[in-house]
């Protein structure tokens, strides 16, 4: 005969494994939406870069053509 405490222990044995399954499942799905918000904070920091520098290229170029006319 199963004393009610083997059963609990059981019980409680089951519901573990399937939170840890559960949670397992969870991380990887976290980890994949990270792993893309990398990619797109990347492509968007080149973006960045990239309009940075024209921008100061432009106000370069402003400067000196005004300075060259005054």
């Amino acid at each position: 005969m199963v004393a009610p405490t083997d059963e609990k222990v059981r019980n409680m044995q089951a519901e573990l494994h399937a939170h840890e399954t559960q949670c397992a499942e969870r991380w990887i799905s976290c980890f994949d939406r990270l792993g893309k918000l990398e990619s797109s904070l990347a492509r968007m920091e080149s973006r960045l870069l990239g309009v940075s520098g024209a921008l100061i290229v432009f106000l370069a170029g402003l400067i000196v053509t005004l300075a060259t006319k005054l």
